[in-house]
């Protein structure tokens, strides 16, 4: 009797069993399906041992040994008392599941998906006994999820190819245990968008701050793996000191675009409370000029206005003037996207909102397998989706 794969087994179960929509992740699925996996592995005993049950015969290779009893969860739920049958010399091992397996790769699979929807690795546990009618210890999901580490580092080692137009660098501050007490660490993000349109969360580094030294590392590495910058048009930063310096040094002929929202919470701190709610509309109609000579004007109607009533609110957006409104060199469509890092902001929003069950990440490593899962999930998203003007 040859033997069929699992999988072709049970699709052919699926063909047959009436009712299948309504009843086949019940109790009478579970039931045929453990039904079904028994009788592979005895089918898998008799084509080892050559003879049918009771049969004698001349040519003995080995002796049947009773069974033992396994419990294994699948997609469609926990299957108690699995009969595995056994042989007195061990030479056949079952190819239903892994030597020592508990769960369907699915399951695994699944978990690490809930995991990362938000599901903490406690709560899990109470998820799974009520879909699954399975109990899966913290524990247990723990190490399910640290199988994402072997992907996380081919993602920080693949190579990149230098096909980015606009590049988008931030960062965003987490908390993470490190000996036993809660530490900022700060998480550094390049995103792009390539020449023929697709969008891309290029790397991120879990950095100590946002120092030159950090920003020059995680660049560096960037450059090292591909990202040369020889087709970039613009850099969109926050405006810190670190990151400029560093930009400077790698890529020092490529324009800088400062983020509007960053600038607008600067000047927003420089302004007497009376004048914030005034002053701040009036700035806002600089970056929403329909042309970069309207924007000037604007904004010089703006410093003659707002010039003595708040003269440190004014300087702090005098100072870089010229590089908030490089975007206006660009096609008009992407104004909006070029003008801040909010695409980074997003991600971000995202991540704050998948950690809020958790105060903290208990390491680091946890906190990597985080980023790499939204980040990786939007890049797949992104796979089929282009900006119409490239």
């Amino acid at each position: 009797m040859s033997y069929l794969k699992i999988s072709q087994l049970w699709a052919e179960v699926k063909d047959y069993y009436v009712d299948w929509e309504q009843e086949a992740f019940g109790e009478p699925g579970r039931k045929l399906l453990k039904h079904m996996l028994e009788h592979a592995m005895k089918a898998e005993v008799l084509g080892y041992v050559k003879r049918p049950r009771y049969q004698r015969s001349k040519l003995v290779i080995d002796y049947r040994n009773g069974y033992y009893h396994r419990n294994l969860v699948t997609s469609m739920g926990l299957i108690p008392r699995l009969r595995v049958p056994r042989v007195r010399k061990r030479g056949v091992r079952t190819k239903v599941f892994r030597r020592y397996q508990r769960r369907w790769k699915e399951v695994d699979e699944w978990i690490r998906g809930v995991f990362i929807g938000g599901i903490s690795t406690r709560e899990m546990s109470w998820v799974l006994k009520d879909l699954l009618k399975a109990r899966i210890s913290a524990s247990a999901v723990s190490t399910i999820t640290k199988q994402l580490d072997h992907q996380v580092r081919l993602y920080h080692r693949r190579l990149l190819k230098d096909e980015y137009v606009y590049l988008f660098l931030d960062g965003v501050v987490k908390k993470v245990v490190s000996c036993g007490k809660a530490v900022k660490k700060v998480v550094l993000v390049a995103y792009g968008i390539k020449c023929d349109g697709h969008r891309e969360v290029i790397d991120y580094r879990i950095a100590a701050s946002e120092s030159e030294a950090e920003w020059t590392r995680f660049l560096n590495d960037l450059s090292q793996r591909g990202l040369h910058g020889e087709q970039l048009r613009l850099i969109v930063t926050d405006g810190g000191r670190g990151l400029l310096a560093t930009l400077d040094m790698l890529y020092p002929h490529v324009p800088r675009q400062r983020c509007w929202v960053h600038k607008l919470r600067n000047i927003a701190t420089a302004l007497p409370l009376r004048y914030q709610q005034e002053c701040m509309k009036d700035v806002k109609l600089i970056y929403l000029a329909s042309s970069y000579r309207e924007a000037v004007q604007r904004y010089k109607a703006w410093c003659q206005k707002w010039r003595r009533k708040v003269p440190r609110a004014v300087r702090c957006l005098e100072q870089d003037i010229e590089e908030m409104l490089l975007f206006f060199n660009h096609e008009q469509k992407l104004w909006i996207k070029l003008r801040t890092t909010n695409v980074i902001e997003r991600f971000f929003k995202e991540l704050r909102k998948r950690t809020r069950p958790m105060s903290l990440f208990a390491n680091t490593d946890s906190c990597n397998r985080i980023l790499y899962a939204l980040f990786a999930k939007y890049n797949k998203k992104w796979e089929d989706r282009q900006y119409a003007i490239f």
